[in-house]
């Protein structure tokens, strides 16, 4: 598809409908927060292929009024949000874990029909804070690091990396009053703190419930988001 084709009034019909049906807010760049980069639109990722068809970046309607309360949390800091990613198509998800199981057997990719999958339900956002110059402060590893370093409570960072952890000490403070709860593996992954887990990470009980108020949004819903490499994956039709 063409750049334009992402501004012409044929998609931003689709993609209004879109987001109404599935209770999403289209997050835009502001004074407080950032999306000058969206990973999965550019080659620039850990597939090291394009997934998006073009930058976007989608949230649900709950997890946006909660990152309002994290950017002034974060401003009165010193500090802005820069998202890299939040809602995720089913199908890019698949696809990630597809491609990469051993991830999924790690805990870096939730695979969207087996898994919690926060961020096909809208839930989660990936994101760091940046100074006033909007340099991301550092965190110890890039996003999407798969690997120990990136876990909350690093020994290799706490020990280091002492400014890094400090730093992502700060942000999950932010994120936790505003709301959210962490992932362990991943210092950048935020969803909202509506699951209750057992202590290795298990949910237990509240599934039902969470499918119930934040459904994972299902797969053929707005394939205009996709590359065609993913849809030819996934959609038989296509």
């Amino acid at each position: 598809m063409k750049t334009d084709y992402f501004q012409s009034q044929e998609f931003l019909e689709k993609e209004k409908s879109f987001l109404e049906k599935h209770n999403l807010i289209k997050i835009i760049q502001d004074e407080k927060i950032f999306i000058d980069y969206v990973p999965y639109a550019t080659n620039e990722n850990f597939c090291h292929q394009q997934l998006y068809s073009h930058p976007f970046i989608y949230a649900h309607r709950d997890a946006f009024e909660n990152l309002q309360k994290a950017s002034a949390f974060a401003d009165e800091k010193g500090f802005k949000i820069r998202i890299w990613d939040a809602y995720r198509p089913f199908e890019a998800q698949a696809f990630m874990a597809d491609k990469f199981p051993e991830h999924v057997e790690n805990g870096y990719v939730s695979h969207p029909s087996e898994g919690v999958a926060t961020h096909v339900r809208g839930i989660a956002i990936d994101l760091t804070l940046i100074d006033k110059n909007g340099k991301d402060l550092d965190m110890g590893t890039g996003f999407d690091e798969m690997s120990e370093d990136s876990h909350h409570g690093s020994k290799e960072i706490s020990a280091n990396k002492k400014d890094a952890e400090k730093n992502r000490q700060m942000l999950a403070e932010i994120m936790q009053k505003s709301g959210f709860e962490i992932y362990k593996n991943e210092w950048w992954h935020y969803n909202l703190k509506i699951f209750k887990y057992a202590g290795d990470g298990e949910i237990i009980g509240s599934k039902a419930v969470a499918d119930k108020k934040y459904p994972k949004i299902p797969a053929g819903e707005f394939i205009e988001l996709l590359t065609p490499a993913v849809k030819k994956t996934f959609l038989k039709n296509f």
